[in-house]
């Protein structure tokens, strides 16, 4: 009876290390071959209602109160071969800030050019309903709903010629997916959420003064909102001199939160990479997840938590208490993914980020001053699995925002 199970256990072991060699050596030659290596890449479990966005999601979370902050940001790289501005990007956002409602509308060059900027107004000239997408400033809007929404953003100024028209498509190429859970429950009345879709298949034109471009690349959209109905804020007044009827005020928490780097990466090889920072200037970076997924076809995932987010090189701006990154280093290991499929390896993530064209929109108050860095950048690192060993090379956007106290004296 001893010598059969020792049988036994002999054949099992030999089977389980035949299976693990083979299925090893199958990737390897996966590589080898230049096959499809995107089905191979190590993915994460994700829960299906976190990939699920629903007409009110999309929709106005409006509040009346001077804590409601809610934007649809889109965000764009023209790098294919039939677009006219080729590898130029281009930021449109619809914010809806507490006290003020802004419009961003920017075309960045190379070289550190951009073409456009921000229009800011008091609360109430931004309107906003649900469901789906339907946003309104003056001249400007966005409509529609997932998978397809449709822009149209002006940037005009008279005396500077500074003029930028978009006009352009967004197509979804990839599923939507909630920072860290699904907030919004198909609820207008939530009180904070964030989605987003990180490859969309992007077409249009985009005006610049009297000369109008066709465009054609990818990009990225995201929704996000919070609310504080108690409405519990310090005293502000932002420039210019406020109405004698309009409500002030920024939740104190608001001040802590507006602290986060977010990138969108489009790699060469069709991978997308989107990391979330928060609060990474303050103690709580050191407790607080963050957020870093990777993609092949965006669908299945791979997501980290924690991981090394380290400033290399940083660069002053016009607020003398804050810096900002121009230079960063990711390096991430996957544990979930590999206890999903321990026989695929430990994913492992090592980046660079590097800032080409910098555009700064700054606010300021009484008691403190707010920010809003957009940055294309460039991006080269490598992704290791097993034997794979993939070489990462492409496009970002880096969206800085940072709040500082103003001191008086």
């Amino acid at each position: 009876m001893i010598y059969i199970k020792k049988i036994l256990i002999t054949i099992l072991t030999t089977c389980l290390l035949f299976s693990s060699y083979t299925s090893q050596i199958g990737l390897a030659n996966e590589k080898t071959k230049n096959t499809n290596i995107s089905s191979t890449l190590p993915t994460s479990r994700l829960c299906l209602y976190r990939q699920t966005i629903e007409s009110r999601d999309e929709g106005s979370h409006y509040r009346n109160n001077s804590t409601h902050q809610e934007w649809w940001y889109y965000i764009a790289f023209f790098n294919r071969d039939d677009s006219e501005l080729k590898n130029w990007s281009m930021m449109v956002s619809f914010n809806q800030m507490g006290v003020i409602d802004i419009l961003f509308c920017t075309i960045y060059e190379e070289n550190n050019i951009s073409y456009g900027g921000s229009t800011s107004k008091w609360k109430g000239a931004m309107n906003a309903s649900g469901p789906y997408v339907n946003v309104e400033f003056e001249n400007s809007y966005v409509t529609g709903k997932y998978p397809e929404w449709h822009i149209y953003a002006e940037h005009k100024r008279k005396i500077t010629k500074n003029n930028v028209t978009v006009n352009i498509t967004y197509k979804a190429k990839s599923k939507p997916v909630w920072l860290f859970m699904n907030t919004g429950h198909n609820n207008s009345k939530s009180k904070f959420g964030h989605y987003c879709i990180i490859n969309n298949e992007v077409n249009g034109t985009v005006k610049i003064n009297e000369t109008v471009y066709y465009v054609h690349g990818v990009g990225y959209h995201e929704h996000s909102w919070i609310n504080d109905e108690k409405n519990h804020r310090p005293k502000l007044s932002f420039l210019p001199k406020k109405p004698k009827n309009k409500e002030e005020g920024t939740a104190d928490w608001q001040l802590i939160l507006n602290i986060w780097d977010f990138g969108s990466i489009f790699l060469d090889n069709g991978w997308n990479i989107f990391v979330a920072k928060m609060c990474q200037q303050s103690i709580l970076s050191r407790i607080m997840p963050g957020e870093l997924w990777i993609t092949a076809d965006g669908k299945n995932i791979a997501e980290c938590h924690y991981f090394k987010f380290e400033y290399l090189e940083t660069n002053k701006t016009s607020i003398p208490s804050i810096e900002i990154p121009t230079k960063i280093h990711i390096k991430a290991i996957f544990l979930n993914t590999w206890i999903k499929k321990p026989l695929k390896g430990m994913l492992r993530l090592d980046l660079y980020i590097e800032v080409t064209n910098l555009h700064e929109f700054t606010w300021h108050g009484s008691n403190q001053s707010s920010g809003v860095w957009e940055a294309p950048c460039k991006v080269h690192g490598n992704l290791k699995w097993l034997r794979n060993n993939i070489e990462l090379k492409g496009l970002a956007m880096l969206e800085i925002t940072r709040t500082a106290k103003t001191e008086t004296g």
